[in-house]
């Protein structure tokens, strides 16, 4: 009984990786007979929205990708869902006519069904987009204007008991550029939170703007100063302890 399963046991592990090999190999032949086949997917895929009209800027949460459909031979779908680094789609304002919505503001929706032929052509795709999600896209157009906004230095000090304390930034003040609607609700711009404990001299600082995104300035630091003197005070919206 012992030879019989040592004899047993010599076959499997010399017929076993056979038949995994073989069975791989079944598989990848299987697979690759599939990716010829028409079969459909769904992507999600990086889009860049360019040009839109002189001196206005695009406003609204215009998504970074878009969902599409695709049909068309396995493979190629393949080959796009494995790309690693995908050149985004461009959708260029000055080659779409958006509809107006009616209101007050100046809103704007897309179909995006209208996107297809355009984005066919630019993956150069040997598959069908059959639909793109979501189905309409909605923004707006803002005029781009420029400002001189003062900066607020956003810090929290802990003092002496008896200390009080005055903050001056260089420059004062910087240029902005944005859109108005968002420019005309603004006081001014934000250093970064800093906070600086136990402070009972006087001392400067770089701290960097809290600028969004969607704001431009070439001023990407400022300089603040801060002078500590005479009994507890608040400045400049300064957030302070006393201890």
């Amino acid at each position: 009984m012992t030879d019989k399963r040592k004899r047993s046991e010599k076959f499997l592990n010399r017929e076993l990786p056979v038949f995994a090999f073989f069975l791989l190999l079944s598989f990848v032949f299987w697979y690759l007979n599939e990716l010829s086949k028409e079969l459909q997917g769904t992507i999600n895929y990086p889009v860049r929205y360019i040009n839109p009209p002189k001196d206005r800027i695009v406003t609204g949460d215009l998504p970074e990708k878009l969902e599409m459909d695709l049909r068309g031979p396995g493979y190629s779908i393949l080959k796009v869902k494995l790309s690693g680094s995908r050149a985004p789609v461009v959708i260029d304002f000055s080659k779409i006519t958006p509809r107006r919505i009616p209101g007050t503001l100046p809103r704007y929706y897309l179909v995006s069904s209208g996107l297809i032929s355009g984005f066919s052509k630019q993956l150069h795709a040997d598959f069908d987009i059959l639909a793109i999600h979501p189905d309409t896209l909605f923004f707006g157009y803002d005029k781009l204007v420029t400002r001189r906004l003062p900066v607020i230095p956003d810090l929290r000090l802990e003092l002496e008991e008896g200390k009080k304390v005055i903050i001056v930034t260089n420059p004062d003040s910087i240029t902005v550029t944005g859109p108005q609607h968002i420019l005309d609700t603004l006081s001014g711009i934000p250093t970064k939170h800093r906070t600086f404990k136990r402070m009972n001299e006087n001392f400067k600082s770089k701290i960097p703007i809290a600028c969004p995104d969607y704001l431009q300035t070439l001023q990407k630091r400022v300089t603040v100063e801060v002078t500590i003197t005479g009994k507890t005070t608040s400045f400049f919206g300064l957030k302070q302890t006393t201890e």
